[in-house]
């Protein structure tokens, strides 16, 4: 039997949006348990405020104490004003809290679950590599 080629992805037609009176019970079960487009869109928003190394940095470098922004600047290897833009960010995001004391702004985390998400991605990547480790040596 002769091989058919695929259509090109941009040929392929896309099927109707049922209506919710046509989809299996899980089905519209599952799409009423998601959160709506404008929650998406918002947590969209703050994952896309902690991509960047430096941010992500700054929030592992707060997780245990409060810094001012001289010193999480000297930790994160940015100048001052870099270092303060990054700050204002997150802080805006909810991320973190300042508080100041005379002539320094102390910075400390207002939301652990950035931290939490990096502490499990952080295990996770180092089971990886304990468990590629075994297999080398087998």
């Amino acid at each position: 039997m002769p091989r058919v080629a695929p259509r090109p992805a941009h040929r392929l037609k896309r099927p109707r949006s049922k209506q919710p009176s046509e989809l299996p019970r899980h089905i519209s079960r599952l799409r009423r348990s998601l959160p709506g487009q404008s929650e998406l869109e918002q947590i969209a928003d703050r994952l896309q405020g902690l991509a960047h190394p430096s941010k992500l940095k700054a929030i592992l470098a707060l997780q245990d104490e409060e810094l001012c922004v001289s010193d999480l600047a000297d930790v994160v290897g940015l100048s001052l004003s870099a270092t303060s833009t990054l700050l204002r960010q997150l802080r805006q995001l909810g991320f973190l809290s300042a508080e100041h004391a005379g002539k320094q702004t102390y910075y400390r985390i207002a939301d652990p679950r950035p931290a939490a998400i990096l502490r499990l991605l952080r295990q996770e990547k180092d089971a990886k590599l304990r468990q590629n480790a075994r297999s080398r040596a087998k």
